[in-house]
C-alpha cells in the first residue's frame, strides 16, 4: 500500500468548498472523480484544511493511499491533463505511511487580498481580490494585529455553523498586514483555525483600518468570546490558502524527489 502526498492549486470561484457534497462541484469531489479511474481505486482524500466556497489556494496538501502502481509523476500529468482548468495538481510523492496530511499539519498559512482603491481592480485580479474603495489606513491595522499574535482564544472570531470544536484556542504566528500600491496583503499564519476564522479577523481589521474601531480596542475583542463583538466576514473569494507546513524529517518523501515547495 503507498501513501501518495498531493500538492494542489486550484481557483475555487466555481466550487462549492473543498469538501465532497452530493449535486455539487467542489474540489475534492472532482480530484477523486479523476483520480480514481487512473489509479482503479476509489480515492479516499485527506485534507490538510477544508476550504470554503469560493476560496482558492496555491499551496493545499492531501494525501490517499493506493494499491496502484502508476508511478507518482505520470500520475500527475494523467490527472492534470483530464481535470479542467481551475484545478492543478503541482506535485505527487510518495511518503512514509504514517503520513497524514491534517493531523502532521504544523501551521497553515493564508493570503487575504484587498484592492484598495476607489477603481475597480483589473478583470484578472477581481476573482482573487476584494474591492475595498473606502479610504483604509493600514498602521493602525498592523498595531491591531499584534494583538491578534500568539495563542489565544478566539471564540470572537468562530462563524457559527462548522464543526463543533472541543476548544476554540489557537496559536497566530504572525499576521502581517503589508501594502503595495492598490495591493493590501493580510498574512495570517496559525497552528489551526476555526470556522471562517481568518475571514472574521480580516474584517475586523478593516474596522480598524476605516476608524470605527482604535488598535487597542482588539483586546476586548479577543476577551468577549463574542461573535458579535469583531467584526463582519470578509468575502472569500480575496482568501487564499498559500501554504501548510510540516516536519519535513518526518514527513520527507521515499525517494530523491524532496519535499514539496509552494
Amino acid at each position: 500500500m503507498r501513501n501518495l502526498r498531493l500538492l494542489i492549486a486550484y481557483d475555487g470561484s466555481r466550487y462549492h468548498g473543498w469538501q465532497h457534497q452530493p449535486g455539487l462541484p467542489t474540489v475534492e469531489g472532482r480530484l477523486v472523480e479523476v483520480l480514481s479511474p487512473i489509479t482503479q481505486t476509489r480515492v479516499a482524500l485527506t485534507v490538510a484544511g477544508r476550504t470554503d466556497a469560493g476560496v482558492h489556494a496555491r499551496g493545499q496538501v492531501a494525501n490517499f493511499r493506493t494499491d496502484s502502481g502508476v508511478p507518482a509523476e505520470q500520475l500527475r500529468r494523467a490527472a492534470n491533463s483530464r481535470i479542467g482548468a481551475d484545478v492543478l495538481i503541482r506535485r505527487i510523492d510518495e511518503v512514509p505511511e504514517t503520513f497524514s496530511a491534517r493531523f502532521d499539519a504544523l501551521a497553515k498559512h493564508y493570503r487575504y487580498t484587498l484592492w484598495a482603491d476607489a477603481d475597480k481592480p483589473p478583470y484578472w485580479e477581481a476573482p482573487y481580490c476584494f474591492h475595498w474603495y473606502r479610504p483604509l489606513e493600514i498602521e493602525p491595522m498592523s498595531l491591531a494585529a499584534r494583538h491578534l499574535v500568539g495563542e489565544h482564544d478566539f471564540k470572537s472570531f468562530e462563524t457559527t455553523g462548522g464543526q463543533p470544536r472541543r476548544s476554540t484556542i489557537c496559536n497566530v504566528m504572525r499576521l502581517d498586514v503589508t501594502r503595495n500600491r492598490e495591493h493590501v496583503w493580510l498574512d495570517v499564519e496559525g497552528d489551526r483555525f476555526l470556522y471562517n476564522m481568518v475571514r472574521n479577523l480580516v474584517g475586523t481589521l478593516l474596522e480598524v483600518g476605516r476608524g470605527r474601531l482604535a488598535p487597542d480596542d482588539v483586546p476586548a475583542v479577543v476577551d468577549a468570546r463574542d461573535r458579535a463583538a469583531a467584526g463582519p466576514t470578509a468575502p472569500p473569494h480575496g482568501l487564499t490558502m498559500m501554504r501548510v507546513a510540516y516536519d519535513e524529517a518526518r514527513a520527507a518523501p521515499e525517494g530523491p524527489t524532496g519535499p514539496p515547495q509552494p
